[in-house]
């Protein structure tokens, strides 16, 4: 089993790595109706990680843990001035999965979530007009993360 190849401080450290990226992209820029939006997407992303039904891949497991909790994320509570505590979990998280043989995809799994909370919200522009739909600071936020997990940027 995947859990057992790492220490349990390391393991609750990759299951934070889902939600600092998440909350890292959604505290980029926007208010609070926009985090609340760009949070939810990324647990319906949660959740389709585990309908993958591979709860043996570090994906898989790590999805599965983050959705039993009551409620789920109930573990971090990031702020949004907490940014640079939630790029130090992800570089850590980034390290741990280097060592994993699933590691590579987790960092790249990471990074999709981030992308995908990153496009959730469409920001400015007037009635859609001139919107963008990864915000500039967005777009730094996925640099950041592309860097912290080693992986080249997508954003």
């Amino acid at each position: 089993m995947i859990r057992g190849q790492v220490t349990s401080e390391e393991w609750q450290t990759l299951c934070a790595a889902p939600w600092a990226v998440g909350l890292y992209v959604a505290t980029a820029v926007g208010g609070k109706v926009q985090e609340v939006r760009e949070r939810l997407a990324l647990g319906a992303a949660l959740h389709r990680a585990l309908e993958r039904d591979h709860e043996q891949d570090l994906i898989g497991a790590v999805a599965a843990d983050i959705l039993r909790e009551a409620p789920p994320g109930a573990r971090w509570t990031w702020q949004p001035g907490d940014r640079p505590a939630m790029l130090r979990a992800v570089t850590a998280a980034g390290t741990i999965a280097s060592r994993l043989p699933s590691g590579l995809a987790f960092r790249r799994w990471l990074m999709d979530l981030a992308l995908e909370v990153a496009a959730s919200e469409i920001d400015g522009g007037w009635l859609g007009i001139g919107a963008e739909t990864i915000h500039q600071m967005e777009q730094a936020a996925l640099i950041d993360l592309a860097n912290a997990l080693e992986l080249p940027s997508r954003a």
